[in-house]
């Protein structure tokens, strides 16, 4: 293997196609899966006992850094993203802006790599051993159920998402958001997920020996790789090749690991900044390299399984030709487009504002839908041009690719799952903001019931709607609509818009109520402990998500629904949630896990 060449490529993908890296990255960096040096910068911390002085006297005590958190840092200095730590001296931080003891980020940097998942497993068991009742044991379970269904199909399956997207970029000019969809569009996504499932279990089996799980962490990295190439791969076929193309080149791995000392060492320096806005994705594409060097060594030597790599176009890109005979359909509709000189004109009058500004349909208008049709098509035509042009991986040509009879001969429409510019309906919009706040309050519920025992109804409210949650989403949506073009300008937006609302509702509810819901006293970076920049990082990627994934996908899913019966139900959920507010104005919810959010180590509901 020529490191240096392999370098040099790498540099190439991560100079061309820079900000999808950056993003790639942080977002396996929040969800824990890796990078997770990379939330240095907003989990650089005191420790516990410092905060608990500082609240008690408000003066914060000094501890020492342990020989463990020394070990934890030279680990992520020498191997970066396998394992997480607490940067040396984050300890002794006096400051009570820089804390990293509490927070979903401070659960993820205080393990290593799988931990996570396991610590939580063990707080349900031991929930379920102390519970009193056979209730709370299944409200538990049902709760683990939750959060290993998020650890294994969105977690684990985005290790194999992302590095699909970082191979098609080595590749090709342009890399859409909505390959995202990968497991989704190949309906593999249970298959993709159980498969990551059976590599953990038999990696942390081996981690129990210590040596054979070092070794098996080498010989089982290409596992991701393999899947995202062959998704409808058997599990332990993945696994078996992984192991035979990495059989002779565990310690050229590991010597091409050590090759990133400099940059880990930097990132440590730099609390993870460094990582984040380049050495990451320099890093991720460098392993996709690699991934390609032994992909070929195996075709070469005819290593049994290598034939089930068939994504040859992952690699190379299609001829011109075959290009226009497998799209020749989709060539045809756009020069009958492009003949034909159509255009449509935009909505005027209030119908108008609303559609172009604010991303609403107040009322069915023929002449809002005919525009958003256009545009939906003139999006779908760029992106088929691209296709047809070479410049985005073709999925037609995807050996796994299930395709209905009739698909290659439908023409680009609007109704495209991620059409991220369209416009919402009022009724959608109600009932995405219910969604948006029960999936909030049923994941915090979940939390609480593994690592508590006990049901904790988060909330200032006392039904099961946490809105700050649905109003963030509802916001974004909204107020951001004519950012929907530039992900970057919406993700800073997201920040600094939900950033406002929340700082105002956590004052608006101590000033009324005279207490707290949650104090992010202890995070890094927080404003009096009403916003920190875990919170906000958390919106802006959450808001990333919603805007280009969740929200068309809903919007898609509710207009397939019976109308009249939509209504009934948004109408029903509006007059109970109107009356809780009410209600919850003069008797808020409060008590254990709500508002004595000191002695909590959860995540606290807003």
């Amino acid at each position: 293997m020529n490191r240096k060449v392999l370098k040099e490529l790498a540099k190439t993908t991560a100079e061309r196609h820079y900000w999808l890296l950056v993003v790639l990255c942080l977002f396996a960096a929040f969800l824990g899966a890796e990078y997770t040096s990379a939330m240095w910068a907003v989990n650089y911390s005191t420790s516990p006992s410092s905060i608990a002085t500082a609240d008690a006297d408000d003066s914060a005590s000094t501890t020492s850094v342990t020989s463990m958190d020394w070990a934890n840092v030279v680990m992520d200095v020498l191997f970066g993203d396998t394992t997480s730590s607490q940067a040396p001296g984050a300890a002794q931080e006096t400051n009570p802006m820089l804390g990293r003891s509490r927070g979903v980020f401070a659960g993820v940097v205080n393990t290593v790599s799988n931990g996570s998942i396991l610590r939580s497993v063990a707080e349900a068991v031991h929930s379920i051993v102390h519970s009193r009742g056979a209730s709370v044991a299944v409200a538990v379970l049902l709760s683990l159920a939750v959060y290993l269904f998020v650890w294994l199909f969105i977690r684990e399956t985005y290790l194999v998402v992302s590095r699909r997207m970082v191979l098609e970029a080595r590749v090709y000019e342009q890399v859409p958001m909505r390959h995202m969809m990968f497991p989704i569009r190949t309906r593999q996504w249970p298959r993709i997920a159980w498969t990551m499932f059976v590599e953990n279990v038999f990696l942390t089996l081996w981690w129990l020996t210590i040596v054979g799980g070092i070794i098996k962490s080498f010989s089982y990295r290409l596992v991701p790789y393999i899947i995202a190439e062959n998704p409808s791969m058997k599990a332990c076929d993945a696994i078996t090749l992984s192991r035979r193309m990495m059989k002779g080149h565990k310690w050229e791995a590991f010597v091409a690991l050590l090759s990133f000392l400099g940059w880990n060492l930097l990132a440590w320096l730099t609390l993870g900044m460094s990582g984040i806005f380049y050495s990451n994705g320099y890093q991720a594409a460098f392993w996709a390299e690699y991934y390609t060097y032994l992909r070929a060594l195996a075709k070469q030597q005819n290593i049994e399984g290598a034939q089930q790599l068939n994504d040859e176009y992952l690699f190379t890109t299609p001829s011109p030709e075959l290009l226009a005979s497998t799209y020749a359909d989709v060539a045809e509709h756009i020069s009958e487009v492009d003949a034909s000189g159509t255009t449509v004109s935009k909505p005027t009058g209030f119908a108008g504002f609303l559609c172009e500004w604010l991303g609403i349909r107040l009322t069915h208008s023929q002449q809002v839908t005919d525009w958003e049709t256009y545009k939906a098509n003139m999006t779908a035509l760029r992106a088929a041009r691209a296709v047809l042009d070479g410049k985005t991986y073709p999925n037609r040509l995807a050996p796994n690719q299930r395709q209905h009879p009739n698909q290659r001969k439908r023409k680009p429409n609007s109704g495209s799952l991620l059409d991220a510019m369209r416009s919402y309906s009022v009724l959608n919009l109600t009932m995405m903001f219910f969604i948006f706040c029960f999936i909030g309050w049923l994941w915090e519920v979940a939390l609480a019931f593994i690592t508590e025992g006990h049901f904790v109804n988060r909330g200032t409210l006392h039904g099961p709607w946490l809105p700050i949650y649905g109003m963030g989403g509802i916001i974004i949506l909204v107020v951001l609509k004519k950012l929907r073009d530039k992900p970057l300008l919406e993700f800073v937006a997201a920040v600094v818009l939900c950033g406002a609302l929340e700082y105002y509702i956590s004052w608006y509810l101590e000033m009324t109520h005279g207490q707290r819901w949650w104090d992010y006293t202890g995070y890094f970076l927080n404003l009096n402990g009403r916003i920190c920049a875990e919170g906000l990082l958390t919106f802006g990627l959450g808001g990333l998500a919603i805007v280009y994934l969740l929200a068309p996908a809903l919007d898609q899913l509710l207009n397939r629904a019976n109308r009249k019966i939509l209504a009934v139900v948004a109408i029903a959920l509006v007059v109970v949630y109107v009356g809780d507010q009410i209600y919850s104005g003069q008797h808020p919810n409060a008590g254990h896990g709500i508002t004595d959010y000191k002695d909590e180590t959860t995540s606290q509901t807003k």
